[in-house]
């Protein structure tokens, strides 16, 4: 199994969640306490495994803390802490002594590189930390309200095809990159993390760094304290990697069960006819909730697209747009801001003090006063290249003039959005925005314009520049709400497997990849493992004895 460790399931806690906070979690003076059981399981074939106190602790302050924080009693984030650690333990002794998950030599190196991550990023909250403390702001740190984000294009990694000679599903490959730097042991680590921790070439920097380091290390040791174990630096910390490596290959093994269990010959376990019944079913449940209540489907519609597999009408459309806002940092020779001239405006007819029609004669001639900074491809702002919105928009005009197809025109749309564009809400989004013809949650200009495009129903047409309290928009029509399929008789309602194409071909959104096959095809891999887990879990540990110690873990 040659798969990038990325994430961990609920059930993998870290137990060395600690040193993220640089605040201690075990108790002073427990080290007798800290091997103490908290529970008991033996397996059905004699094996026998105790949950401990420290591992209980370090569980309930990754885990447990957060349910306190959320509401729940010390006594219900207890329990359910330990039956997380169950649930784990139960896990990994039946994926390994079932021979279930390998780890060959290739799956130790991506370990230990995640081990080293981790090494870095508990560090890199400490530079933080010492930066703040010694007021040094870190350098190429842009400022959270800068216009210096990255804005960049994330197609989505599609997980699976339909394989149309059998109709079943096929499982794609989604490995990571391989890993630049691969490290043959633990103490490889351990002596990169530690030479680039204490290097010291006198700058500004590296003494940060090793101000962060001797912080890292003596939370560590804190954490030791009254255990009676070495207090050298190289053992502390060695030990710290022995226990995040532990908890790595335990959680790449586990992931690798969910794998074991999702995939038949490179094969998903899912079928084709699951995968169009799922959609069915959802398409029935839109269709009966949206019927019943106008007001939710309107909601719905509006607001949260994400939720809808059926529309009960034709009176919403889909638009998306290239935002370049107003200017909020340059002071004219009027005394004002692009941002400040539009505010005063808004103020002005608001009152009452200017028309509607010299309202929109004036905003739009500030519209046109937007000048949009270029991106380049990793999504990084090129310094001095800007491009004022109305050569923005002749040039978009030319360029999809040009394309035959609504598939070519979304491309250069896209390409414009990526390079120009502001507008988050749009970035990578699973939908474009929903207008109704009658109701809409977008501002007046924007919705006006949206309108006049679907009156015209030419997918690809876009609006000329739009004013708005945000700046100047340019909006791309994308067509009607329409379903894939009509439900003119709900008793006789099917699918059948030439339906899958269908969802193979129809994108969520026509400026991404994501298609409504991949979106289901995710749900059901979420919700049939989940399922899986449960049931399974629930077998396992019918099989075995297990015995919590209530007393200790709820004394602490």
């Amino acid at each position: 199994m040659k798969k990038k460790f990325t994430g961990i399931l609920l059930c993998l806690l870290m137990t060395f969640a600690f040193v993220l906070s640089g605040c201690d979690l075990f108790p002073r003076n427990m080290s007798a306490y800290l091997n103490k059981s908290v529970c008991t399981i033996t397996y059905e074939n004699g094996d026998v495994e105790d949950i401990t106190t420290k591992e209980y602790i370090n569980a309930f302050n990754s885990y447990g803390y957060s349910l306190v924080q959320n509401g729940s009693e010390y006594e219900d984030a207890a329990n359910q802490t330990i039956e997380v650690l169950v649930n784990r333990y139960v896990l990994l002794h039946y994926a390994t002594t079932n021979n279930l998950v390998t780890v060959d030599q290739d799956d130790e190196k991506e370990i230990l590189d995640d081990v080293y991550t981790s090494l870095e990023s508990n560090l890199d909250t400490y530079i933080d930390e010492v930066r703040n403390d010694w007021d040094i702001t870190a350098p190429g740190t842009p400022d959270s309200d800068s216009d210096d984000k990255k804005v960049v294009y994330t197609p989505y990694v599609p997980k699976a095809e339909v394989d149309y000679e059998t109709y079943r599903i096929k499982l794609l490959d989604t490995e990571d990159e391989p890993q630049t730097t691969n490290f043959q042991n633990l103490d490889a680590v351990l002596e990169k993390f530690t030479s680039d921790a204490m290097e010291d070439d006198k700058t500004q920097n590296t003494l940060v760094r090793k101000e962060a380091y001797r912080r890292f290390i003596s939370a560590l040791k804190a954490n030791e304290e009254g255990l009676g174990l070495s207090t050298d630096n190289a053992s502390v910390l060695k030990r710290y990697a022995e226990d995040v490596y532990k908890t790595t290959r335990e959680n790449f093994i586990i992931t690798g069960l969910e794998d074991y269990y999702k995939t038949d010959d490179g094969y998903s376990t899912i079928t084709v006819k699951q995968v169009l019944n799922r959609y069915k079913a959802l398409m029935l449940q839109s269709k009966f909730s949206y019927e019943a209540n106008a007001e939710n489907y309107d909601k719905a519609m509006l607001e949260s697209f994400d939720d809808v597999y059926y529309v009960v009408d034709d009176n919403y459309f889909f638009v998306s747009n290239l935002l370049v806002m107003f200017d909020d940092e340059v002071v004219g020779p009027d005394g004002l801001t692009q941002k400040g001239r539009y505010d005063n405006l808004e103020t002005e007819y608001n009152n009452g003090y200017i028309t509607y029609g010299e309202y929109q004669r004036r905003a739009t001639q500030l519209a046109y006063q937007v000048v949009a900074k270029e991106r380049d491809s990793k999504g990084n702002i090129i310094e001095g290249k800007t491009i004022s919105i109305e050569t923005l928009l002749k040039n978009l005009q030319e360029e999809l003039a040009l394309q035959t197809t609504d598939e070519g025109k979304a491309k250069v749309f896209n390409d414009y959005l990526y390079r120009y564009g502001e507008d988050t809400g749009v970035e990578n989004a699973d939908y474009p925005y929903v207008i109704g013809t009658e109701t809409s949650k977008m501002v007046e200009s924007f919705t006006d314009a949206s309108r006049k495009l679907n009156d015209e129903g030419v997918f690809g047409a876009i609006s000329g520049i739009v004013p708005s309290e945000y700046g100047a928009h340019i909006i791309i029509y994308l067509g009607k709400v329409e379903n894939l399929f009509t439900i003119s008789d709900v008793s006789t309602f099917n699918l059948v497997d030439k339906d899958i194409e269908k969802l193979t071909e129809t994108k969520l959104n026509p400026l991404n990849n994501k298609t409504v096959f991949d979106k289901i095809f995710e749900q059901l891999s979420e919700d049939n493992y989940s399922i899986f887990e449960n049931m399974n879990l629930n077998v396992l540990k019918n099989k075995c004895k297990i015995v919590k110690h209530e007393s200790v873990y709820m004394d602490l």
